[in-house]
């Protein structure tokens, strides 16, 4: 018998894992076990994700395997989409608004005037 390391009850290890197991498989515990674990593994990885995301190779495999991946499964982005419509207009509102000003911004700063659509907001 061991005891748990977050729970401290005893319990009887794998029979595979009797070794190393410290945790339950309560699964209270095993998240607790996987946040610990993931945050001891940033601690000691701090620049994984942002070299990764600097490096143009790697950047430029990433947007083409999400680029494959939204053409194969067009059926899942329209289904996840309905399912979830309220939020993705949100989104879309909130994103297209800050389309709009960025785009506006840099046109008054090249010196240009901003274009005005038909119902007369600008663009």
């Amino acid at each position: 018998m061991v005891i748990c390391l977050y729970c401290q009850r005893e319990f009887t290890p794998s029979k595979y894992r009797w070794r190393v197991q410290k945790v339950c498989t309560d699964p209270a515990c095993r998240q607790q076990r996987q946040r610990a674990s993931l945050q001891a593994w940033r601690e000691r990885n701090p620049y994984y994700y942002k070299i990764k995301r600097q490096d143009p190779a790697w950047r430029a495999s990433s947007c083409q395997r999400a680029r494959l991946w939204r053409v194969k499964n067009v059926d899942r982005i329209r289904a996840y989409r309905q399912a979830n419509l309220d939020q993705y207009r949100t989104y879309m509102r909130m994103y297209m608004r800050r389309y709009r000003q960025a785009t506006q911004e840099t046109v008054i700063a090249k010196g240009k005037q901003p274009r005005k659509s038909t119902d007369g907001k600008t663009v």
